[in-house]
């Protein structure tokens, strides 16, 4: 199995926590957005990370990847089995994938970290307009939809977790953090989730790549 993305990719993060929680042995291949190898396309059709050969299987999209795994590699389930819980499940990956991405990422992290490290200037202006007009609204939504103890689901850490979660780990690298006095709850969580060792584990590699650089 291989898959293709830097890991430093919050959606490339997903899918090899995914990996690891599973059990799955998987080879990367570092690949990154606008430096993508000849022939790509053939694997993710619009060149995005991450994207996954399992055999003849070729799969693009975080989201499409991680159902596949769960659907083909049952063993250990990261999304509930009850309906209802699913279909929250999927909800909260969805809002992970597109607002948080939004926000966290595209108006956050690619600002501060990803444009110096392509020899680009930060708009800090853009990054403080962003935490000024977005980055409210969407921690309290988090707020107001996180429990007291455990994760978002239940007891064990699962898809919708590791979607969330991946998106503030990247949040946190470019110097933002939620404001534990006026969001608690949310957190608390996320202190939760970075402690998991599929977490902790991954961040160990992060490291390893950001102080490199």
């Amino acid at each position: 199995m291989k898959v293709y993305g830097a890991t430093l990719s919050p959606m490339v993060r997903k899918v090899v926590v995914a990996l690891e929680m599973k059990g799955l042995e998987y080879e990367l291949d570092p690949v990154i957005p606008f430096h993508t190898p000849e022939g790509f396309e053939k694997i993710s059709p619009l060149k995005r990370i991450p994207a996954l050969e399992d055999g003849e299987v070729k799969l693009a999209d975080s989201t499409i990847i991680c159902e596949y795994l769960e659907d083909r590699y049952p063993d250990v389930a990261l999304y509930p089995t009850d309906p209802v819980l699913k279909a929250k499940a999927r909800w909260f990956e969805e809002y992970a994938d597109t607002v948080l991405m939004k926000v966290t990422a595209e108006g956050l992290y690619f600002e501060r970290v990803v444009k110096p490290l392509l020899g680009m200037e930060t708009n800090e202006e853009k990054v403080q307009k962003n935490l000024r007009d977005n980055m409210p609204s969407t921690l309290q939504y988090m707020e107001s939809v996180m429990p007291e103890n455990g994760f978002l689901l239940g007891e064990s850490l699962m898809m919708a977790d590791i979607a969330i979660g991946s998106n503030f780990i990247n949040a946190g690298y470019a110097g933002f953090d939620p404001d534990a006095a006026q969001y608690p709850l949310f957190a608390a969580y996320l202190q939760r989730v970075k402690a998991h060792p599929a977490f902790q584990l991954r961040m160990k590699e992060d490291a390893k790549f950001i102080n490199k650089e």
